[in-house]
C-alpha cells in the first residue's frame, strides 16, 4: 500500500512540474532580471516572478495583489485550467516564502 502511495505521489508531483512548465510558456513574458536600483531577482525565482508577471522590485503587497487578479483569471471555477492555476499557487507560494525570509 505504501508504495502505491509513494509511486503516485512521484506521479503526481511529475504532473505538476509539467504542467508549471507549460504555464510559465503561456502565461510569462519577458524575464525580469534586474529592477531599478540594481535589484536581481534569484536565478531559482526567475521563472516565478515570470509567471506572476511581477517586476524585481516587488514588496509583499504587490505580490498578493498581482496573484489575486490572476487567480480571478485562471481559477479553474471561472474557466481557467486547473494545472495552470496550481502552478500560480506554487509560483506565489514560492515568492511570498522567499520575501519572507528576506525581512
Amino acid at each position: 500500500m505504501e508504495k502505491k502511495q509513494a509511486s503516485f505521489t512521484m506521479f503526481f508531483d511529475d504532473y505538476v512540474q509539467t504542467w508549471s512548465v507549460f504555464a510559465r510558456i503561456f502565461l510569462g513574458g519577458p524575464a525580469p532580471l534586474y529592477g531599478q536600483g540594481g535589484i536581481t531577482i534569484p536565478r531559482h525565482l526567475q521563472a516565478e516572478y515570470r509567471l506572476l508577471q511581477l517586476p524585481a522590485e516587488a514588496n509583499l503587497a504587490d505580490v498578493r495583489r498581482q496573484y489575486r487578479e490572476l487567480a480571478k483569471l485562471y481559477h479553474p471555477d471561472a474557466g481557467g485550467d486547473h494545472t495552470d492555476f496550481l502552478a500560480l499557487q506554487q509560483a506565489y507560494e514560492q515568492v511570498v516564502e522567499y520575501l519572507l525570509t528576506q525581512r
